[in-house]
């Protein structure tokens, strides 16, 4: 007997605008008596014996729950939807379930789903359908009840809903549970005020006291008078980061220009002092001026320096003599 593989069920938007977790799906009392049937057609109130067309073997895949049909080839009626299947003119197949469990979080609905997402069920039957679905969207039982379903906006829930799930808390929170949450998110939020305006104090202070030392700098720097101070600082308080950026490179500017002053002003003196000493040395270091108040360094110097002091008796001998003021 040929086996027939169906398309169940999927986690997708269904055209009904909800949808069913596959996971969710109890099969076990479907599984002891698997019928299938055509339309869903039970003959409630004059059934003819040719409901049940076939039985099938379930199987899940995933997120997919799977049927393997086989028809009741000796039913004239199922031989003839058998062979629409296998003709390939009918390809679809549809269940009935009993919901148990049904949810409106926000985090398991699919763009386009316009009602609550079953998350359990209890698979009742299974049909093969000339167009896959449900004459009534919300009708899901099998048998003559029917479940409604609550579309997932705000105006079929309940205020509190809205805010028990805005809130992260489960739909049916009651009002107790959501008042405790919103109070302890106000309490948070009051705290979390209080620190951000602490920090920004201490940050407006912080840059009050680094433009303070900037502009104190500028003033020893020369770049403006004292009495323009706290004009200068107020700049600050608009915008701190351009001000700072200016005010900071032209104190590197006049420090550079000062630097190499000094350098200039250092090397003349240098040059003066070395032109005093040489004139000095020349008459404090001859060999006369040696020779009467600091032998033991003309010794040194014959000793060290033959050269110089070849010069210094040179000198001596032409008449240099040590002068006293």
């Amino acid at each position: 007997m040929a086996e027939y593989k169906f398309i169940v069920n999927t986690e997708n938007v269904n055209s009904y605008g909800y949808r069913i977790l596959t996971e969710g799906i109890d099969t076990d009392q479907y599984e002891r008596n698997p019928v299938v049937l055509f339309m869903h057609d039970r003959g409630d109130y004059k059934p003819s014996g040719d409901e049940v067309i076939g039985k099938a073997r379930l199987a899940k895949e995933n997120d997919i729950l799977l049927a393997y049909i086989t028809f009741d080839s000796e039913n004239e009626f199922a031989s003839k939807i058998e062979k629409k299947v296998a003709g390939g003119f009918i390809n679809m197949c549809s269940m009935w379930a009993d919901p148990i469990t049904t949810t409106l979080d926000p985090k398991l609905a699919l763009p386009g789903q316009q009602y609550e997402t079953v998350t359990k069920c209890k698979l009742i039957e299974i049909s093969i359908v000339d167009i896959g679905g449900n004459d009534d969207a919300l009708r899901l039982s099998g048998g003559k009840s029917k479940h409604k379903l609550q579309l997932l906006n705000q105006n079929t829930m309940s205020e509190l809903k809205v805010i028990a799930l805005a809130l992260g808390k489960d739909a049916n929170s009651t009002e107790s549970t959501i008042l405790s949450a919103v109070t302890e998110m106000k309490l948070s939020l009051e705290t979390e005020k209080g620190k951000t305006e602490e920090w920004k104090n201490k940050y407006i202070q912080l840059q009050k006291a680094e433009a303070t030392a900037l502009v104190d700098k500028a003033v020893k720097l020369g770049l403006f008078p004292e009495d323009l101070k706290d004009g200068q600082i107020s700049l600050f308080e608009t915008d701190f980061d351009n001000q700072h950026q200016k005010l900071s490179k032209l104190i590197e500017n006049k420090e550079t220009e000062h630097e190499k002053n000094g350098k200039k002003e250092v090397v003349e003196g240098v040059i003066q002092l070395n032109k005093k000493t040489s004139s000095e040395n020349s008459a404090d270091e001859s060999f006369d001026y040696l020779q009467k108040h600091d032998p033991a360094k003309l010794a040194l110097i014959r000793e060290n320096e033959p050269e110089q002091y070849r010069k210094l008796s040179l000198a001596y001998s032409n008449g240099v003599r040590h002068k006293t003021n």
